[in-house]
C-alpha cells in the first residue's frame, strides 16, 4: 500500500473498546478540519485505507481527485457518507488522547 496522507489530531471524546464511532463523531471540528499534505496523486472513489492507532481502521473512497502536494482535511477528503460509517473501535481510549491516522492507497 502506498502512504497517502497522515495527521496526528486529539479525540473528542471517551470511547470503549467495542464502540461503534465514525471520522465525524470521534473528534471535535477544529480537529477534522486540520489540514494535512497529500502525498500521492489518486482518483475520486479510490479507495484508501484510515487507521486510526490501535483503535481501529477502515477502508473509505475518496471524495474528488487529490494531486500530490494539496492541502486537504478529513472534511475535504471524503464525502460525508463516507465519513459517518462506523469503525469497531479495539480499545478504550479518553477524551484529549492523541491520535496518528495514517491513510494508505488500496492497490
Amino acid at each position: 500500500m502506498k502512504k497517502f496522507a497522515s495527521v496526528t489530531i486529539k479525540l473528542g471524546k471517551d470511547i470503549k473498546k467495542g464502540d461503534q464511532e465514525s471520522l465525524q463523531t470521534l473528534f471535535h471540528s477544529a480537529e477534522r478540519y486540520q489540514r494535512m499534505e497529500v502525498l500521492t496523486d489518486a482518483d475520486e472513489d479510490t479507495d484508501i485505507r484510515v487507521t486510526l492507532e490501535g483503535l481501529g481502521e477502515i477502508d473509505l473512497k475518496l471524495g474528488d481527485d487529490m494531486e500530490k502536494g494539496q492541502q486537504k482535511t478529513i472534511m475535504t477528503l471524503f464525502w460525508f457518507v463516507e465519513r459517518a460509517k462506523p469503525i469497531l473501535m479495539k480499545r478504550d481510549a479518553k477524551k484529549g488522547e492523541t491520535l496518528l491516522i495514517n491513510m494508505s492507497v488500496l492497490p
